[in-house]
């Protein structure tokens, strides 16, 4: 593997590492958001507006 190539291979995993931290822990910091489990397996985040929760 040539310098070129490790480089590029470098570069993109540290933009997907950059984005999955960005959205990811975003979320982890706003009481709105938060992760949504489809039966045994992670699906994604989900952003909740507080005016579509139920009031206790």
């Amino acid at each position: 593997m040539d310098l070129t190539t490790r480089l590029l291979l470098g570069v993109t995993a540290f933009a997907v590492l950059a984005f999955i931290s960005s959205v990811y822990g975003g979320c982890a910091g706003d009481p709105d958001c938060h992760f949504h489990v489809c039966g045994h397996r992670f699906c994604g985040v989900v952003y909740d507006h507080p005016e579509n929760r139920p009031t206790p």
